[in-house]
């Protein structure tokens, strides 16, 4: 017999157990009550515990007892069908990371892992579609930090993401990188300021859209500066790239990956990366930080569940994850795509995801951000 059949019918032979003991507690009850109406009826104080009293707690106790024992069946045997894995973006950066770590999940499990793009709405339409599945471990959400720390601050989304959901790990940490078009005159983030304030609301910059990675980095940038330059928001990084490689606008701070390519060919130049520290990707490249303190955009790759997912598939996931995580040909071919491996473990992307919801929400109310 298959384990999760042996392990049902433990839990069914325990919920006879205690069919049979309520029968014999039923019994006694009933003799009981005669014995103290007896008493009652001769003066004598009693307390009478009724018969449906007694049913309900048994019933309470026989339904709890076989949930646990389900749930651990679950935990147990998990999986044993397709996991779906809905990345909440069209094909992309984060695309391409659930679909390498999909291909070695689904070897390691024998089982299919498939990876589900649901995009619109800022990354909203995906996650909603995770936050309603069943809490069971077989449908996650692979997503960037977008529609958890930055869309719920930008526009009404149908869901909580500290509440209606749990963070397994993150996988890939991506800065972004400050670029202009190498025939700009413009090759240093000195110059760009010096430009911006020689000629006030001249200069442009492109984003991904209205709230967008890009968007923020520009606008902290003006800030900061003290600049006046003009938001250009396209339909996606790749657009909003290629305008400054067309000449269509001034700067982009898009994803080093995409970019990468273009810095290498000379055809763009790197004036900062957005990360906390130097990217490993382009050397010599100072974090925009070391000019303007605390303008950190860096997102994380992360695979997040249903917040009702029980702990013991949460650990299971989270160790498949970890051990895929130290694959060194994995980590090469991400590397080759432009994107850094870096592990952080469920408690600590919850805190980050704390912490980003905060910042956000206060600079994009004083920045006055409002989605479109």
């Amino acid at each position: 017999m298959h384990k999760s059949g042996r392990r049902l019918r433990v839990a069914w032979t325990n919920g006879c157990e205690i069919v049979e003991n309520l029968r014999y507690q039923t019994i006694a009850a009933k003799r009981s009550m005669r014995l103290q109406r007896s008493r009652a009826a001769a003066g004598r104080k009693t307390t009478v515990i009724g018969k449906r009293t007694l049913l309900v707690t048994a019933a309470v106790a026989c339904a709890a007892a076989l949930l646990l024992t389900t749930r651990v069946a679950s935990a147990q045997d998990y999986p044993s069908r397709a996991i779906r894995l809905i990345t909440p973006f069209p094909p992309g950066p984060s695309d391409l990371v659930i679909r390498l770590y999909a291909q070695k999940m689904s070897e390691d499990w024998n089982q299919p892992a498939i990876v589900d793009n649901r995009p619109g709405a800022t990354g909203s339409i995906g996650t909603q579609a995770v936050v309603q599945a069943q809490p069971d471990g077989y449908t996650l959400l692979f997503t960037v930090d977008l529609p958890i720390s930055m869309a719920p601050n930008l526009m009404k989304v149908p869901y909580d993401p500290q509440r209606d959901l749990v963070p397994i790990a993150a996988v890939v940490e991506s800065s972004g990188v400050l670029i202009v078009n190498a025939s700009s005159g413009i090759h240093t983030l000195a110059e760009l300021i010096a430009a911006a304030r020689a000629k006030p609301g001249v200069l442009t910059f492109s984003s991904a859209g209205i709230g967008s990675p890009a968007h923020l980095c520009g606008e902290m940038i003006k800030q900061q500066a003290g600049i006046n330059m003009i938001h250009v928001p396209y339909k996606g990084a790749g657009p909003a790239m290629n305008a400054v490689l067309a000449g269509e606008t001034t700067m982009f701070c898009g994803p080093i990956a995409q970019s990468l390519p273009f810095i290498r060919a000379g055809k763009l130049d790197a004036l900062g990366v957005s990360g906390p520290k130097p990217s490993a990707l382009l050397p010599g490249v100072s974090p925009l930080s070391a000019t303007f303190p605390g303008l950190v955009i860096s997102n994380w790759f992360g695979v997040l569940a249903p917040a009702l997912t029980p702990e013991a598939i949460r650990d299971k996931l989270r160790a498949e994850f970890k051990k895929l995580y130290a694959d060194a040909e994995l980590q090469k071919k991400l590397m080759s795509l432009g994107l850094e491996p870096n592990w952080i473990e469920g408690p600590d992307l919850a805190k980050r995801i704390g912490e980003e919801l905060e910042f956000y929400r206060k600079f994009i109310k004083a920045a006055n951000i409002q989605a479109g």
